[in-house]
């Protein structure tokens, strides 16, 4: 019961959605078009996009408490998952970088490669991780296993990134028809890749050295007693 006017426009090839409906609500505000009695709302397209990008976000969410719950089971311990989900952020930096130089938006495509990478980055630190509570069970201390582990696995974690990297680049090229659709998630893959790969080699040892705890060791059969009630 109450009057509305509903007022169209297309938006020219190749300009962004989301930031045309920003620019739109700057001006009207700046320029005080609209009284304020009167309610406005956006829908369409953008609409659609913010609600999928909430969705995304919570996909972000829901896999990020999934991936720490799941290296909690296998650990059987809540410090060491801890020390190995600071691979996440540096995954996240490295793709959004890769967007940033790309000249790519944060789009809801996007936002699927940021999902994946989040389940991709966090294996080469717990390779590395399980390396070094292997070695400090073996009787090492903390810096000889962290050492240690760093020599032993750089081979392993460096192939495993490389070969992810060179599988993605044909669709980071965006060579085919429709390969630009998914463009973004291989774009997003390769710089997380490439940064957190680097950095994990460097940032999570030092975690390990803040976090871990001072003395690990091993409980031989015959040091345990079997006491009956």
């Amino acid at each position: 019961q109450k009057r509305s006017l509903q007022v169209t426009a297309s938006v020219k090839d190749g300009s962004n959605i989301t930031k045309v409906t920003a620019d739109v609500k700057e001006m009207i505000e700046d320029k005080g078009l609209v009284p304020s009695e009167i309610d406005m709302q956006f829908a369409g397209e953008n609409e659609e996009i913010m609600d999928a990008m909430g969705q995304m976000m919570l996909m972000l969410l829901v896999g990020f408490i999934l991936v720490y719950l799941v290296m909690v089971a296998q650990f059987q311990s809540l410090r060491s998952p801890f020390i190995i989900i600071f691979t996440v952020p540096l995954a996240f930096t490295g793709g959004m970088l890769a967007l940033i130089i790309c000249g790519m938006e944060v789009s809801v495509v996007s936002m699927m490669g940021f999902v994946m990478l989040m389940g991709i980055i966090v294996n080469n630190a717990i390779v590395l991780v399980d390396c070094i509570n292997r070695f400090r069970l073996e009787g090492m201390d903390m810096d000889e296993a962290i050492i240690s582990a760093g020599a032993v696995r750089m081979r392993p974690i460096l192939m495993t990134a490389i070969t992810t990297v060179l599988g993605l680049v044909p669709l980071a090229l965006g060579i085919g028809t429709g390969a630009e659709m998914v463009q973004p998630v291989a774009v997003v893959c390769i710089g997380g890749l490439i940064y957190a790969t680097l950095t994990t080699l460097l940032i999570i040892p030092v975690m390990y050295k803040i976090f871990a705890k001072k003395h690990m060791e091993k409980i031989k059969e015959e040091e345990l007693e079997i006491v009956t009630v």
